[in-house]
């Protein structure tokens, strides 16, 4: 696989070439645009390193060729204007080798061609993110505790995993346990285990979330949630590197790093008496705290273009593209559900807009308008749960048609349509 680049000034790109060639990597140099479009190939190329003056280029490049990540270089504009078009990173002229080293390393360890690779969901093209992974990729190899903070939806088990994976115990087991999902009564015996016997309907015994761990990663996901009192077993489990199962004699040793994640102030926590300072100093070796949607808006378009590409592969439909209006409405957004509901968003889009287009009329981003479209059971197709989301919303406000293509975000004309074509198919009597 080679890395693509094309810049006007011959100059730059034998410099370049030089510099992907001492990367081990294989330059594929043009100074011409047609050239360069004659020759993209994503079986060719996993990245693409083009000028400014190319810019319909990178937007095209990233349009056409999702899995080919582009690097902007020149001399205008900034990070978030080419995350607009595409770009995955933008160097300013004249940049170091230093810098272009760094990105291009940074691209070649976290490919985003497979939808098998767990970090695909793992944009870091603005700045502030590009912090948060900088630091991400320092503490992943160690053994060292991580304590990572962020608003819900901003990804925490999304780097949580990308620790596990890229650290010398990527080969062993990756457990994680939702604190708040679980009530309290039960945690115990769900993290530590208990042996037969130790309470009534313990008919066998079980082991607990850190003995799975053991050789692994165990995630301890919004570790905020969980009481005093099992806090203070839980410290001892961290410090010893021992698990007492409920109704055990015996200590049983277990090997684990330990990842936690939380949506609340830690700190704070602590100040209030509610979370006990010495697990947090425990747990907060390394503090990572991931920004909300709102203040890395260069990660948005990129993010946005690849759950597209995801969710198209996923449905088996044509991969769709989003309008320069579309993509100003995302900008302009507040995103307080963060990733997820982006990711939500792009998906209700691409269920309700006809054509190769997503534009305005199917980005809907008030969350109290509509329910997900994902609520439904597994191998359901695009078109039926459409439907169903259509229909369900007539029923909603009574059959008014204005209301229910207000509530959805498309036009009358859309709706009319779709109703036309579920009643020639049979798939709904007038409604």
């Amino acid at each position: 696989m080679a890395i693509a680049i094309l810049d006007q000034d011959n100059e730059i790109v034998n410099i370049l070439s030089e510099l992907v060639a001492d990367m081990g990597q294989v330059p594929a140099p043009y100074t011409e645009k047609d050239k360069f479009l004659e020759a993209i190939d994503p079986r060719n190329h996993t990245i693409a390193i083009i000028a400014d003056d190319f810019a319909d280029v990178i937007e095209g490049t990233k349009q056409v060729y999702p899995d080919i990540e582009t690097v902007a270089i020149g001399y205008q504009g900034t990070a978030a204007d080419y995350a607009k078009i595409g770009a995955a990173y933008f160097l300013k002229k004249p940049f170091k080798v230093q810098q272009i080293k760094e990105v291009l390393q940074t691209l070649i360890n976290n490919p985003a061609a497979s939808d098998s690779d767990v970090h695909r969901d793992l944009i870091s093209a603005d700045p502030a993110m590009r912090k948060v992974m900088a630091i991400v990729e320092k503490v992943a190899p160690t053994q060292a505790p991580v304590l990572i903070q962020g608003e819900s939806g901003t990804g925490k088990e999304v780097i949580a995993r990308y620790i596990h994976t890229h650290s010398k115990r990527s080969g062993g087991p990756y457990i994680g346990i939702n604190l708040a999902a679980i009530p309290e009564t039960l945690l115990e015996s769900e993290l530590f285990g208990y042996e037969k016997g130790a309470f009534t309907g313990a008919y066998a015994p079980r082991t607990g979330k850190f003995e799975q761990a053991d050789g692994g990663t165990i995630l301890l996901d919004e570790i905020t949630e969980i009481g005093l009192g099992l806090q203070a077993k839980l410290l001892r489990v961290l410090q010893e590197k021992q698990v007492d199962r409920v109704g055990s004699k015996a200590p049983v040793n277990v090997d684990f790093r330990v990842v936690a994640t939380t949506n609340r102030s830690i700190e704070q926590e602590v100040k209030d008496g509610k979370f006990r300072h010495d697990l947090y100093f425990r747990l907060n070796v390394i503090p990572v705290k991931i920004p909300p949607l709102r203040e890395r808006r260069g990660d948005i378009l990129p993010l946005a273009n690849h759950f597209i590409t995801k969710i198209s592969r996923r449905e088996s439909v044509p991969e769709k593209h989003l309008t320069q209006a579309a993509k100003d409405s995302l900008l302009n957004y507040a995103w307080p559900g963060n990733v997820r509901e982006l990711e939500n968003v792009i998906e209700r889009a691409i269920i309700l807009s006809d054509g190769q287009e997503i534009d305005t009329d199917t980005i809907i981003l008030s969350s109290e308008q509509m329910t997900s479209p994902a609520d439904s059971s597994p191998g359901t197709t695009i078109h039926e749960m459409e439907r169903r989301l259509i229909v369900s919303t007539l029923n909603e406000v009574g059959g008014n048609r204005t209301k229910a293509a207000e509530l959805l975000g498309i036009s009358i004309r859309t709706l009319r349509n779709k109703l036309n074509e579920y009643k020639s198919d049979g798939q709904i009597s007038d409604v």
